[in-house]
């Protein structure tokens, strides 16, 4: 099973270099897309009924949600990967799991592989339908209704992003501890006594 350490090793990095970068893309993608497009004259044709200074904001979401959506899938895949390449690297293949930075960087994985299974089971389907409804809303020209769920999408959507936010920290966290544990253990060098010194 030494043998097959390298490879495990190179998905476990891969994986989590890829989790995180959905998570930072996602975070500064949403920086910039909401920073700019909601204060923008825009006209969006297929919401041509609802009030015009709130098609900047339309377009944003609209943007944003495929940007989460292609997010999402990237978790799906490199929580797993991560999460299966670091329990194969602490049971069959004998790397030390009691080491701290071993057990700082398997419990920092769990936390975050099991909070993105929270928000991906239980708030995604539901910020997904609202958003939906809320286009649905906006499309028709039902103002009423669009601003009713568009207030409910955005105290879910703040938990969300303190959920991605916190994994963002979570899975970097996991990156520095990986880089610790991982690191090559070098003996120290023992000076040879004086008296076995040969004149």
């Amino acid at each position: 099973m030494k043998t097959l350490l390298g490879p495990c090793l190179a998905v476990y990095w891969l994986s989590l270099a890829a989790w995180l970068a959905a998570l930072v893309t996602a975070a500064v993608s949403a920086a910039q897309v909401f920073g700019n497009l909601p204060g923008m004259s825009l006209t969006l044709q297929r919401f041509a009924a609802y009030p015009d200074q709130e098609h900047g904001r339309l377009a944003a979401g609209l943007v944003m949600a495929e940007i989460f959506f292609t997010a999402d899938v990237v978790q799906m895949v490199a929580a797993p990967l991560t999460l299966v390449a670091l329990g194969l690297q602490l049971t069959v293949m004998g790397l030390p799991w009691r080491r701290p930075a071993n057990l700082l960087r398997g419990g920092l994985v769990v936390l975050a592989a099991g909070l993105f299974g929270f928000y991906a089971v239980a708030m995604a389907p539901g910020l997904n339908r609202t958003l939906r409804r809320y286009w649905e809303a906006a499309e028709a020209g039902d103002t009423t209704e669009a601003m009713m769920l568009h207030k409910q999408f955005g105290i879910d959507h703040g938990v969300a992003e303190m959920i991605l936010t916190t994994n963002l920290l979570l899975v970097a966290g996991a990156i520095v501890a990986s880089a610790i544990a991982l690191a090559p253990v070098t003996a120290p060098r023992l000076e040879t006594p004086d008296l076995a010194s040969t004149p």
